[in-house]
């Protein structure tokens, strides 16, 4: 993973571990990033394919497939994700929404169950989606040809 592609941006975040993290009950930005890489992105992918139960959870395995097929979109940048927490939506509410129904959910499982490390940081702000939006322009201005990898598409 490459350490000169935007981390910098993240510089007044508070990182931890996104199994432990403790963010805020207020509103703000927040980022996914990588620690440690752990099985490659199409390896999980064919796991995947011939079982898909233990991510489902009640989802199709089309859907599933789909959702987590984000992951092959991880390049050489750790960071996966950048979002928001704005109006009754708070960062502690977003990061418990990581297990429920956000987005990120399953490709984030998948990477979790393949021995990922991943950090959830987050940065209290009281303007959140314009802080968003600028984190994401600033982040394409480094030269990244697309969003961050788990982000929708």
């Amino acid at each position: 993973m490459r350490k000169d592609c935007g981390l910098d941006l993240f510089w007044d975040f508070v990182f931890d571990d996104i199994t432990r993290a403790k963010p805020p009950d207020t509103g703000g930005v927040y980022v996914i990033q990588v620690r440690k890489p752990g099985i490659p992105p199409d390896e999980i992918m064919k796991n995947l394919e011939s079982h898909p139960g233990h991510l489902a959870g009640g989802k199709g395995k089309e859907n599933l497939l789909k959702q987590t097929g984000r992951i092959q979109n991880i390049g050489d940048c750790p960071i996966l994700y950048i979002g928001s927490a704005a109006g009754k939506k708070t960062l502690s509410g977003m990061h418990r929404e990581l297990n429920r129904r956000h987005t990120a959910r399953f490709p984030i499982r998948a990477l979790l169950s393949s021995g990922w490390e991943l950090d959830f940081g987050w940065k209290a702000t009281e303007n959140p989606g314009e802080a968003e939006a600028e984190l994401k322009e600033r982040y394409l201005n480094r030269g990244r040809r697309s969003p961050p990898a788990l982000g929708a598409r």
